[in-house]
This record gives C-alpha cells, structure tokens and sequence, in this order.
C-alpha cells in the first residue's frame, strides 16, 4: 500500500465496518477530502477487483484491497465534487454499482420533536421505502426508527441479503436510520437487518411496509408511494340509516380477475341484496404458512393476494363511481409475536409492554407515543391513500381493557384500581380526533364486545368519539338462543329479550361478523338443530328479527345464499331504510316492548315507531303456529311482512284482509288484537285508516 493512502487508514473505522458495528458508515465510506486529493472508500465482500470511474474524465483508478473482507480504498487526485460510479469485478462478472454515500438522507425540521410527541401523524411519508429522486437520480430511500439498535442495514435480492453492504446511516440522535440505494427501483423485496448491541443480528420485515410479497415468504415490497388524499374524491356524509355488506377481497381473487371485474362484482351483489355501504375486513390480512395461520403482518401493507395498492384503489374508486361508499378495516390492538416482526424489533420492547404472548400474539403498549404515532400513522394511511369513507377499528376489547384475555395475576389494575386500560382509552380518543378533523365526514366503527356507554359518545362530552358500535356481543346472543331446539329456547327466553337493556346504550350497528361463523354468516343455519328446511326458515326468522330490531345492520357476504334469500335481504334493506318507523334507532322512542315474558310459546311482540308512525312486530320461535292476543291502541292493522311469505322461499300468503282491534284487555290494554302466528316466522302489521269491512278479532 502506498504511504499516501496508508497515512488516511483508520483501522478501527474500517473494523467497525468489516465486521458490521457502524451507525455511521457515512463517515468512513464514499468520497472524503484530504489532503492530497479525495479518499473513496467502499465495502464489497467478495469482490476480486474494484475501479473507481471518474464519470467526468471517463478515467478508472484501481482500488487497493486494504482488508480481505473487502475493503478497499483509493486515493485520488483533484479538489472539489467528483462524480464517480464503481466498477466492481465478481470473477468474471463486472458489475457497475454506484456510490450509496453520496445522498445522505434527512430527518429534518422539527420532525423529530413531532415524534417525541406522538404527533407525527404522516409518519408513513418519512419512514418505509419510497421511491423517489434525488439530485436527479432514481432510487429508493429506506428509513426506520430503531433506537436500541447497534447497527441497521438494508438486504435484499440487490445485495444477496448480506446485511454488510448497505449498512443504514443513523440520520439522528433518537435512532432514526437512513439509506438511499441509487438504481433501486419499485418492484425490490427487501427487509432490515438489524444488529442488537449484544452482537445477534436479526432479520426484520419494514414496519411501514407498504407492500408484501406474494406466496410464502415474507419479504417487503418496495412500491410507489399510493397517498393521495388531495386527489379528486370529495367525501360526502354517510346517511344515518344504512345497511352494510361485508366482504373479503380474499374470496375473490382467485383466478386473473382484474380489479374492475371485482368492483364489478361487489357492486353486483350489494346492489341485488340492497346494500349501500362496503365492509372491507381484510384489507391488511395476511396468510403467510412460516409466519401465521392468519393475521396481520404489516400493518401499512394491504393483503398481498390483492392485486396491488393501485389495485385496490381502482376497486374503491370504482366502487365510488356508483355511489358505494367503503369502510376499511385496522386492528391496532396487537401483533403476530414472530421473530422477523415488531417483537423486539430494536433488541427492546419498542411496540410492546411486559406482558406475556397470548395466542402467538402481543398487545401493543398505548403508554408510548411512537406507538400511538405509529397506530394513528396507520389509520391515516388507509384512509388517505384507499379514500375511505370509514374505518371500523377491531380489538377494541384488548385496547380498553387490561384484564382481556389474561388470567388474575398477569394485569396490573390502573391508578384507580379499575381494569380500564387507560392508555388504550386516550390512544383511541387521540385517533378519533385527529381523523375527524383531518376527515370531517369519514366515519369510525369501533367492533367491541362489552357493554359500554361511551364508545360513541363524543369527545367533548367525555367519550371516545366513534361515530357507530359494531356490537358483537349482540349476534354471539341472538346465535347462541337459536342454536337450541325448542324447548332450549323455552327455557331461555331472556337470551332474546336481554339486547334492549343495553341498546340504547350506543349508537349500534347490528352484524353477524363473529369469526366463529366462518365469515360466512348463512352458515349459520347449519348449526341450527332441525331438519334442512326449518334451517331456512330460522335463517329467515334470524335475520328479519335482526332487520327489525333498534340498529343498523351489517352483514356478511356469502357467495351462494339459499333459494330466495337474496329477494328475503333486499326487502329488509329496502323496509328498513324506507320506513319512518325504523328512524329512531338510538332512542327508546322507536322502540317498546308489547310482551317479552311469553316463553312458553318463544314469542316476543314489539313495536316501531316514529311519531304517529308505528310497526307492530311479533316473532315466533317455536315449531308450532300460534295464536298469539297482545295488547295494542285500537285500530285497524294489517299484515305488511311475513319472514315466511312464498316469495321469500316460504309457504306462506300474506292475509289481505286487515284486521281490528277487539275491546279485550290484554297486556294492560283495554284493547287487544288477534293473530295467527306461523311456526318459526316473523310478522309485521302496519297501522291502516279505519275500514268497515276489517275482520274484528
């Protein structure tokens, strides 16, 4: 080696980078000013020969092998700037690579204050991998947030996943590390590679992954960046009265189908069944077999059996186009507790708490704001960059409450001695204000079990500020009292009449979303204990009583439904949407009981109503028809709907004739009404003007 060159040689900042130690390898790779010319230093394992390209003279200048790792160095003459690329030699294979040093990422202004304080809310545009340019080159730009690590470096296919050559420059004291690779386009898979200060190295996925490759590995994908909030979608208020289909995208991927065949397709359905709002729960869901049977992954990136991020977009957009309006799906309660994951993304606990794994999975720590930042980062990213018009947010149960799912011993009470996750509570409140106010007519769903009475209540009056509450506690009862056989249902009557305590509660929206079911809620009827056509009428009867009932309605997409049920779920949405009776769903001013004690027969009687207006309900779940007398203000009723009308795949005629009241006192009403139930059928009666001819019963 020449004295010159031998003389700039500084042998523990070429160690640190040898053997993968360096923060900062900024510092000691690229091209430095000396004195007598510029240092280039550069780090290629396994090369056999490396010249220096000076792409102004066109002159290549050999590079001395200074470690047998492969580390090499040059110096060369001249003052000022230099542009260079590196003529690199594998055996007899010359590779052109050029010099990563030379951009420096920045994590400028006050951003890292923001960070600190939970309140870099686009912190998706910053960290990741964006392809972008820089000083008129082509690139991507990775950066991620990794304070406890000794070291971060970016592998991939690019540099045969060896974590020595791009060793990631630490752009700022809190860990913020950077890198910028020239040439690397959209398209790359790639993950991090981190170094723990106790020397083990582990192989990580992007925390803000946008992309995931397809198939069974589990590499991130790097993908243009797909925000664009300020694009031409003007976002319009959701109707207080609607009804929303639920449907995987993963059912409808299979085969070449293009993003607008499956617009095309939803829209199909949700227009034949009447729906006017699109539950997309898997928008983030993954199936990766050496990761997880099944869960989130990444929590940026969309499904990767889905076309793509410009996929989905086209179906929403589409969507869009015909007046559908979207709602996505985020579960930011908890992780998949894997190796290449958050868990101990940084060699600490940077998302998670101390608690123990549950179901492979860990509970993410609200006390920290990166992680709030991170979790609201996340939902304004679906938002912006899918142009939704909601988000219904899932596990809400783990994020307000410290005792879920976790035995006595393994949860610490709060500083009231509640089991209130309060933590979890302002997370929710601070994502709650910041979408509505970045969103104003975006809605947000909370999917929760437990009863409550604040999850819709708005900030300002000291709630959490959910615009609607999918209640699943709610199906897991209705489900639960229609699995038994008929005397069961005698004998727990009250598992029927035991929602209206609590469903005034919130603002509801009804669903049949448990996992239990499959995400196929017509499965239902095949755990109902009767032969196959009395599981379609109690299919029938479930879902009208469901439509019938103070709430919204949501319910799932089940490819083939039984004969006739797609006319049966069009009525409903189109009664339910359409009569004044059903506007008062928050309010015990829509709803009140006529009888609920009458076990013996399984029936229940109601009413709904809206002023002057009112629908008198009655359901019988037992096998046998019914005379059933209740108690109701005189007049002439007659029948609008019967869950098991011919039309619907039943065999029953609608009565024609109305009917009128009779002076026989019957539930603490002087008068009374009269009518034949069928076996394991809903009726509904609507008030008509008087009519001499009415049957009086």
């Amino acid at each position: 080696m020449e004295n010159k060159l031998y003389k700039h040689m500084n042998w523990p900042e070429i160690e640190s980078i040898v053997y993968s130690e360096c923060s900062n390898p900024e510092k000691v790779l690229g091209c430095h000013q000396v004195s007598g010319g510029h240092l280039i230093q550069a780090f290629f394992p396994g090369a056999d020969e490396v010249k220096i390209h000076d792409l102004k003279t066109d002159k290549t200048y050999k590079a001395e092998c200074v470690d047998e790792e492969g580390f090499y160095a040059a110096l060369i003459p001249g003052k000022g700037a230099i542009g260079y690329d590196y003529k690199v030699l594998y055996g007899d294979t010359e590779k052109t690579c050029p010099e990563v040093y030379k951009f420096i990422p920045e994590f400028w202004g006050d951003l890292g204050e923001k960070l600190d304080a939970g309140i870099l809310y686009e912190s998706y545009r910053y960290f990741g991998a964006h392809f972008v340019e820089r000083k008129g080159v082509l690139g991507t730009e990775f950066m991620t947030y990794a304070p406890g690590a000794e070291r971060v470096s970016v592998v991939g296919d690019f540099n045969n996943w060896d974590g020595r050559v791009h060793q990631m420059c630490r752009i700022d004291e809190r860990g913020v590390f950077g890198l910028f690779i020239p040439g690397l386009s959209k398209g790359a898979l790639y993950k991090f590679e981190v170094k723990l200060l106790s020397g083990l190295t582990f192989l990580k996925r992007d925390p803000f992954a946008t992309g995931l490759e397809k198939g069974e590995g589990d590499a991130c994908l790097v993908l243009s960046d797909g925000s664009d909030e300020k694009g031409n979608y003007k976002r319009t208020a959701v109707k207080d009265r609607f009804s929303v289909m639920s449907i995987g995208l993963d059912s409808l991927l299979q085969g070449d189908r293009k993003p607008s065949d499956i617009a095309g397709y939803i829209m199909s359905q949700a227009k034949e069944k009447g729906f006017d709002l699109i539950l997309l729960p898997d928008m983030t869901r993954c199936d990766f077999k050496n990761v997880t049977d099944n869960g989130t992954v990444s929590f940026f990136a969309c499904n990767p059996n889905l076309p793509s991020v410009t996929g989905l977009k086209e179906i929403v957009d589409e969507l869009h186009a015909h007046s559908f309006k979207v709602i996505g799906t985020v579960e930011p309660s908890r992780f998949i507790a894997d190796d290449a994951g958050l868990r101990g993304f940084d060699g600490t606990r940077l998302f998670e708490g101390n608690e123990r794994e549950i179901a492979d999975r860990l509970n993410f720590d609200f006390s920290k704001p990166f992680v709030r930042n991170y979790l609201i980062s996340v939902c304004d990213y679906h938002v912006s960059t899918f142009r939704l018009d909601g988000l219904c947010i899932g596990g809400m149960d783990r994020i307000l409450y410290l005792d879920y799912g976790k035995f006595d011993g393994e949860w610490i009470p709060n500083i009231y001695g509640g089991n209130e996750n309060l933590n979890g509570q302002e997370f929710i409140k601070h994502m709650n204000s910041i979408l509505h106010k970045r969103y104003p007519k975006l809605i947000t769903l909370a999917k929760d079990s437990f009863v409550s009475n604040t999850l819709t209540l708005p900030l300002d009056e000291g709630g959490l500020g959910f615009d609607y509450k999918i209640h699943t506690q709610f199906d897991r009862d209705l489900v639960k009292y229609m699995e038994r056989d008929v005397r069961g249902r005698s004998n727990n009557h009250f598992e029927l009449t035991y929602s209206p305590v609590y469903i005034y509660c919130e603002k509801f929206i009804l669903s049949l979303l448990n996992e239990n079911y499959g995400g196929d809620a017509f499965k239902i009827a095949e755990r109902f204990p009767f032969a196959d056509e009395d599981r379609l009428k109690n299919l029938r009867l479930m879902t009208a009583y469901m439509y019938m009932h103070p709430g919204r309605k949501c319910l799932p997409f089940a490819g083939e439904t039984p004969d006739k049920f797609d006319s049966l779920l069009a009525f409903l949405n189109e009664f339910y949407k359409g009569r004044e009776e059903f506007k008062d769903d928050d309010t015990d001013r829509g709803f009140e009981w006529i009888n609920a004690i009458d076990s013996e027969d399984s029936v229940v009687a109601f009413k709904r109503k809206h002023g002057k207006d009112m629908l008198l309900v009655i359901a019988n779940f037992s096998d046998k028809p019914v005379n059933f007398r209740m108690g109701i203000e005189e007049g002439t009723y007659k029948e609008a709907f019967a869950s098991e009308q011919i039309r619907f795949g039943g065999e029953y005629k609608l009565s024609g004739r109305a009917k009128q009241t009779s002076k026989v006192r019957c539930d603490g009403k002087e008068d009374s009404l009269a009518v034949k139930l069928a076996p394991f059928c809903l009726h509904v009666y609507e008030k008509t003007p008087c009519q001499t001819k009415a049957e009086s019963v």
